[in-house]
């Protein structure tokens, strides 16, 4: 995101987006949108989602891939039925824009961090509020489950990443550093790692055990959008403003930058396997794209056609599908063909 100073004018553009007249309710499959031949695609085809009455900010699948959560300017979380489309809607608890969502590991929770500084965790099966978080001084921008289940670490406009507690629903750390909002974040499999972007430019190492900052890359092409570890904690990938993917080796202080975007990259995400990653890009009321690129060579495999903005992406952890939210109030589900 864009620095503080911005922030009115972008809850303008983003509450005008958000009162435009709903798409409508339903489902339809089309073709992948791909770079390519149908023979040598990754996608075996595309399903649409709709039901949401503004941008698509934040999409998560849930442990189990069986669902997948999105949230966005109209304040709702909606579920979808993996592979149908079948969809529910949960109860709405935030007092403006949902900005970010995170499954917890069991599958039994959504935390939610919004435009009104708060985050809330539900119980998916009852839709019952467990907790109410508050501490951010402005919009919750990210927020990231440790693998235990028992660390939520969320990120804001007010540039400090907060980790919380879940036992006991207070905050238990405070780490500070950026400069200005923090945008992304991502916990390492086993914990020891927290990743984090801003758009101070910085992506940041922590060890979520002391607070200590291990290591900062400088990425020196503008704001960082999107933060993601690769699966084995070895890799950082980073989406920036100005179109740039930057993959960060900490260990070898090795840096790859891949370009072929033209606009803003706001989500990144890596395959559960980590052979792939995904860069979603777009411009303000402009078709976007999602990138895919084969992890290590860095050779861009195939590009997805989105009619909006890319806002959000993710991967189901069974690596079935890859799923986007965007600007014109659209979820999209590709899937993924076996033996690609």
């Amino acid at each position: 995101m864009a620095d503080l100073k911005r922030l009115p004018s972008l809850q303008s553009r983003w509450r005008l987006a958000a009162s435009l007249a709903s798409l409508g309710f339903g489902l339809a499959w089309f073709p992948a949108g791909y770079a390519g031949h149908q023979d040598t695609s990754l996608f075996q085809n595309r399903l649409a989602l709709r039901g949401h009455k503004g941008w698509v900010s934040s999409v998560a699948f849930s442990p189990n891939s069986r669902w997948l959560a999105s949230a966005g300017a109209d304040k709702a979380v909606r579920l979808w039925e993996v592979g149908t489309g079948q969809k529910r809607s949960m109860s709405r608890g935030h007092s403006d824009y949902v900005q970010a969502l995170a499954f917890s590991p069991d599958g039994k929770a959504i935390a939610t961090g919004g435009f009104d500084a708060t985050i809330i965790l539900r119980e998916v099966r009852t839709e019952k509020v467990l907790q109410t978080l508050r501490g951010h001084r402005g919009v919750v921008m990210a927020l990231a489950y440790s693998g235990s289940g028992k660390t939520l670490a969320s990120g804001g406009v007010d540039a400090t990443i907060r980790l919380w507690n879940l036992r006991t629903g207070r905050q238990k750390r405070l780490l500070q550093g950026h400069t200005s909002w923090v945008n992304g974040l991502a916990f390492s499999a086993d914990g020891r790692t927290l990743a984090t972007g801003s758009s101070d430019g910085t992506v940041k190492l922590w060890d979520p055990a002391t607070g200590k900052e291990k290591k900062t890359l400088a990425t020196k092409a503008g704001e960082v959008r999107s933060v993601a570890l690769s699966p084995q904690g070895g890799l950082v990938a980073m989406g920036t403003r100005y179109g740039i993917v930057f993959v960060w080796d900490p260990e070898r202080e090795k840096v790859t930058r891949l370009e072929g975007h033209k606009a803003d990259v706001w989500s990144v995400a890596f395959s559960p396997d980590g052979r792939l990653l995904a860069s979603g890009d777009g411009d303000w009321d402009q078709p976007g794209h999602v990138r895919v690129w084969e992890a290590r060579a860095w050779r861009l495999r195939e590009t997805l056609k989105s009619s909006g903005e890319v806002l959000a992406l993710a991967f189901s952890p069974n690596g079935k599908w890859l799923a986007s939210g965007s600007w014109d109030k659209m979820v999209y589900v590709w899937k993924v063909r076996r033996g690609k």
